[in-house]
């Protein structure tokens, strides 16, 4: 709690002056409501009950002036801590998405994509609406509950006693309560992550739902998921109203006990009517105040509750950083696998790599042959340093990539997956993602090498034409040219292409194939592929099963022998 509760104070001093200024009209609204009962008890002492009614209109016009000056304060304080608090928490949603584009793969393997995002938009509204106007306003009811005891005190002490009655019953409530109302906020903000966990899915895989007929079961799956955070919220708000019950009831009911006391007192003669009333309307401000801010501690008790996990990640450091290391003049692209051993963190029982050695040449074609499962797909994350060996190392000219700069590294390599990612935007956009100074003539030009550039021209549009969100609007086959595309226009050293034409047809594929060999730079090539048969043209073929390599020579030889 104490690391959240720093952590927040640090976003809200970046914003401390537009609170500042906030606070400076709270102070105005605080003079102008305390003001009130001192100027109520002049206009009954001195002008009702002294028969003066030049000074009852006199008091009652700067009674009138007060209350327009409170109105305005109050504006101009919710104005200034509201924008604070919008500005608070749009840097606190960018901070934590840049830390989430910090960890390391791993994280991910293990979490959900709509549970994390679920969090990042939900979480972090529930701390814009602690720290803004109500914040403002605790801050005013809590001076007032302060300066009013004391202004209370001077007025009688006596009475004073009976509302001061009031505060243990409250303290006490939200001590014992407050922690009960953080726990229930947490699990109804896992609850939520968990139902956007199964509308993510769904939505996402709304195809695959449509054609198996499962709209009715995911129907079900999300309704439990919410039925789930509402029995959660209730019980949070049934903690959170036995509190402010509790808080209401000895707030006001002091000062009704102070009201008895107070007519009890004229009676006899000890205090004026106006000193009574003026003494009860403070004791109304103070339990008002008293209340309020226990109100407030309450919602600031649940957003820290809600938000432990902002918090927990914000301090959690990635296993394997995405910068920092030495950056190598010039890159030929010899790569070397010496020994290599790696388990997944999320299957540590499973080994997917079992003592791998494999020297490339730079410029090389080379093929990864196997399987599923067989590793192939996991030298590429090694190669990208998606993850580290658990033994040996993988070299890039001789240097050990965990002492290279991982963003760098990644830059020198082209990568185009089986199932390639595309984004919303342009057929353009998508080619020359993270490219954005490369030309159109650099563009179109990496459409033709990848047999793309013919079905792009039958668009309307174009380069111009916009694919949806992850490419919907077009085939397998058509984003995988894209994709292509997109690794040859970066001129990588290493270029790796992972099962990426198996959505062309035999003609396509073979000349996409040929164009590659036949890049100007020569990178070094690795092809990963289920079967030999679909690799031609190659300088290596090597072949793997359960994470070892059980064979490598060239493609017309091991076509023969091999297996797979």
């Amino acid at each position: 709690m104490s690391t959240q509760r720093r952590a927040l104070t640090s976003l809200i001093l970046e914003q401390r002056s537009l609170y500042a200024i906030g606070s400076t009209f709270v102070a105005i609204g605080l003079a102008a409501a305390l003001s009130y009962p001192l100027l109520i008890k002049r206009l009954i002492d001195d002008g009702v009950l002294a028969g003066n009614m030049a000074r009852v209109n006199e008091l009652a016009l700067l009674l009138l002036v007060l209350l327009a000056a409170e109105g305005v304060a109050t504006v101009i304080r919710d104005y200034y801590f509201n924008l604070a608090a919008e500005r608070l928490t749009a840097r606190l949603r960018q901070r934590v998405f840049d830390h989430l584009l910090r960890q390391e793969i791993a994280f991910f393997d293990s979490r959900n994509v709509g549970e994390l995002t679920a969090r990042l938009w939900d979480d972090v509204t529930v701390v814009g609406r602690v720290i803004g106007e109500p914040f403002g306003a605790a801050v005013r009811f809590a001076l007032i509950g302060v300066i009013g005891t004391v202004l209370l005190i001077y007025t009688s002490p006596l009475l004073s006693v009976l509302l001061v009655l009031a505060v243990p019953p409250i303290a006490l409530t939200a001590w014992f309560l407050g922690g009960r109302v953080k726990t229930r906020s947490t699990q109804t903000q896992q609850a939520y992550a968990e139902a956007g966990i199964v509308a993510e899915e769904s939505l996402g895989g709304i195809r695959t739902v449509r054609a198996f007929a499962q709209e009715p079961a995911a129907r079900a799956r999300y309704g439990q998921r919410l039925m789930a955070a509402v029995e959660a919220a209730r019980q949070r708000i049934l903690a959170n109203s036995l509190r402010a019950g509790v808080a209401f009831v000895a707030g006001e009911g002091a000062a009704l006990a102070g009201l008895w006391a107070g007519a009890n007192l004229i009676l006899k003669g000890r205090l004026t009517s106006g000193e009574v009333i003026s003494f009860v309307l403070y004791g109304f401000l103070v339990a008002r105040g008293l209340r309020r801010a226990s109100d407030f501690w309450g919602d600031a008790v649940r957003g820290l509750g809600a938000t432990q996990w902002i918090f927990e990640l914000l301090g959690r450091e990635p296993h394997v950083p995405i910068e920092g290391g030495v950056r190598l003049a010039r890159v030929e692209g010899a790569v070397a696998l010496e020994g290599v051993r790696f388990h997944y963190p999320a299957r540590p029982d499973v080994e997917a790599l079992a003592n791998i050695d494999l020297r490339v040449r730079p410029g090389e074609v080379v093929a990864l042959v196997g399987r599923s499962g067989a590793g192939k797909s996991t030298i590429l994350n090694l190669l990208l340093r998606f993850y580290d060996p658990d033994e040996g190392r993988i070299a890039i000219d001789g240097h050990d990539v965990r002492t290279l700069d991982a963003s760098w590294l990644r830059s020198q390599i082209g990568v185009v997956l089986q199932e390639p990612v595309l984004f919303s935007g342009t057929i353009a956009d998508n080619i020359r993602y993270g490219l954005t100074e490369r030309s159109d003539a650099e563009v179109a030009a990496a459409a033709e090498l990848a047999c793309a550039r013919e079905f792009i021209e039958r668009f309307p549009a174009g380069f111009a034409t916009t694919i949806g969100t992850r490419g919907v609007q077009l085939s397998g086959g058509q984003r995988q040219r894209l994709a292509i595309a997109r690794a040859v226009l970066r001129r990588p050293r290493v270029l790796v292409l992972d099962e990426a034409t198996n959505a062309l047809d035999s003609e396509s594929e073979a000349f996409v194939h040929q164009a590659l060999r036949a890049l100007d730079y020569g990178p070094t090539t690795f092809i990963i592929a289920h079967r030999l048969s679909t690799v031609i043209n190659l300088d290596r073929v090597v072949v793997l099963d359960r994470g070892r390599i059980v064979d490598s020579g060239p493609h017309e030889e091991l076509v023969k022998t091999s297996p797979v």
